[in-house]
């Protein structure tokens, strides 16, 4: 019963609506079927993108302020392992949600037959932002690496306040 009070519910709720968010984004975004298309005229996915990132970019904030403390804590109750631990463990997370964003990448690439410069692309005349591409933009990889940076960022700073006050 202790754990579940110490974990903080605005924090997790915020979480959960970014995850929501992201399946939001992919919901609305089309996805290309050789010999079909759609007119071009509507991107109902930016519709929901750009209050999507405003919220990734506060929870990412958030997360920098709530790990940094959160290992300030803990050093002082554990010592540094767990420091090293976290640390070690963002940094996996950033390496592999990188690896994970650029397959999604090459396989939107494959299956649009080419990006925005390609003639014989699907999106050729539509530019970066259409409605086959929202979720290059805002994705379950670039959550997780927004929240693996800011944990590590957050690191960083506990570490910084930690040696200046030695």
């Amino acid at each position: 019963m202790n754990r579940i009070k110490r974990v903080n519910k605005p924090y997790f709720i915020f979480l959960l609506w970014n995850v929501l968010m992201v399946f939001v984004v992919q919901g609305l975004t089309f996805h290309h079927e050789p010999g079909k298309g759609v007119s071009g005229n509507g991107n109902p996915g930016v519709l929901v993108l750009f209050p999507s990132l405003l919220t990734f970019v506060i929870l990412c904030i958030w997360t920098v302020s709530l790990s940094k403390w959160w290992l300030y804590d803990q050093r002082q109750y554990r010592g540094g392992k767990v420091y090293i631990m976290v640390l070690l463990f963002a940094i996996l997370l950033c390496v592999l949600s990188v690896f994970l964003e650029l397959q999604m990448i090459e396989n939107l690439r494959i299956k649009l037959h080419g990006f925005t410069s390609d003639p014989d692309s699907a999106v050729y005349r539509f530019g970066w932002l259409n409605q086959y591409t929202n979720t290059l933009f805002y994705n379950l990889p670039i959550l997780l690496f927004g929240l693996s940076f800011s944990t590590l960022i957050g690191c960083l700073m506990e570490r910084r306040v930690h040696s200046s006050n030695q």
